[in-house]
């Protein structure tokens, strides 16, 4: 089994098996690179999907030194409620390894809120 994500619903992860991954790939129905980083936001825990006001996103690589994006708001874009997407390019990765990707907003009633996610590169 593998994780992917369809180009159809870029943020959930979907659990394929291997012949189901190689159709969806033959189809050209999921992603094969990781050049979006996606967020997902709700109005409490297990509720519904809520939008954010002034959203930033921050990705260090090994979640330490200067950041290699942001914070920024730049290019975040609106996929659906509650759900947004970061493009990252190759220009703001560093090689493989671990990348902390930091997500930082404020809700309805203006509290902040926080999220936060590890992706890994592989060579």
């Amino acid at each position: 089994m593998s994780l992917v994500r369809l180009t159809i619903r870029p943020w959930e992860l979907v659990d394929v098996s291997d012949r189901e991954l190689a159709e969806l790939e033959r189809q050209g129905l999921i992603f094969t690179q990781l050049a979006t980083l996606y967020a997902n936001f709700y109005a409490y825990e297990g509720g519904p999907a809520a939008d954010v006001a002034e959203l930033t996103v921050t990705v260090t690589k090994d979640g330490q030194g200067e950041p290699l994006v942001g914070p920024t708001g730049d290019g975040i874009g609106h996929i659906a409620a509650g759900a947004y997407g970061y493009p990252w390019s190759e220009d703001d990765r560093d090689g493989p390894g671990d990348y902390l990707v930091e997500w930082d907003a404020l809700d309805a009633t203006q509290a902040p809120v926080y999220a936060a996610e590890t992706v890994s590169l592989e060579a």
